[in-house]
């Protein structure tokens, strides 16, 4: 009975290794199988896409772009993500999917002092920029509509999307004036005092030529009224007759 214990012992290593033989090789088999037809993905992240598409093709897959997205460093129209990931196994003819860089996001602010309201924000929506708040004041330095200041301040580093706020100008304040009382005062002084200071004086009648000096009987606005800078300003006037001169109607 012992001698035919120790065979029996010997054999049960044999058929065990047997069996691991014949997993392995069942395994091999499947792998090699699986494998079959199979390529390995190459790595496309900072390839311009062209360059992406053509290593692509040259493993037997297809590249595919699915979108785009900023990169703070790979430049425009370069791969900054891909799908299957880098050095995957895949079958040939499969699709790779691609995304890839719309450039920086990042950008300087540029100067928009003395420019006009209109071509700032033209810029701005150029540089995909936002308008924040836009304020109004007046100004005696600068012209009407155009950019007194901004914030963030030329030369600032901003991100797509980000607003920038400017103080436009609206020109020189109006001046207003009171309105005095003219009634009796010559009117060639009259009106070249308030021809200098920027009305338009209307006279009527028109002053005589050289037969006199005219009077002001009337006027409008009257006294004490508010009056813009550059208003018109009516005066009736009175004549003065030269002396020694006869009135043959009387």
């Amino acid at each position: 009975m012992l001698r035919e214990l120790i065979p029996r012992k010997r054999r049960i290593p044999i058929f065990l290794g047997f069996l691991m033989l014949m997993a392995g090789t069942v395994f091999i088999t499947m792998e090699l199988a699986y494998e079959k037809g199979r390529v390995l993905v190459p790595d496309l992240v900072g390839a311009p896409a062209p360059v992406a598409m053509e290593r692509l093709k040259e493993e037997g897959l297809e590249g595919r772009i699915v979108g785009e997205r900023y990169h703070p460093s790979l430049s425009k129209r370069s791969v900054v993500f891909q799908d299957p990931a880098p050095l995957s196994r895949i079958k040939q003819h499969r699709s790779v999917a691609l995304t890839i860089s719309r450039g920086t996001n990042e950008l300087f602010l540029p100067d928009f002092t003395l420019q006009k309201k209109e071509a700032a924000r033209r810029t701005m929506g150029a540089k995909g920029l936002g308008l924040g708040e836009l304020c109004q004041i007046h100004s005696d330095r600068v012209a009407r509509d155009k950019v007194i200041s901004q914030s963030p301040p030329a030369g600032t580093k901003l991100i797509i999307g980000d607003t920038v706020s400017l103080l436009v100008s609206l020109g020189p304040q109006e001046r207003v004036y009171l309105m005095p009382d003219l009634i009796g005062k010559d009117v060639q002084t009259v009106s070249q005092a308030l021809t200098a200071m920027g009305f338009k004086v209307q006279l009527d009648p028109p002053p005589p030529s050289k037969r006199g000096s005219a009077k002001i009987l009337s006027q409008e606005p009257h006294s004490g009224s508010p009056v813009p800078s550059g208003s018109k300003i009516l005066l009736g006037l009175e004549e003065k007759k030269p002396e020694g001169k006869t009135d043959w109607n009387m």
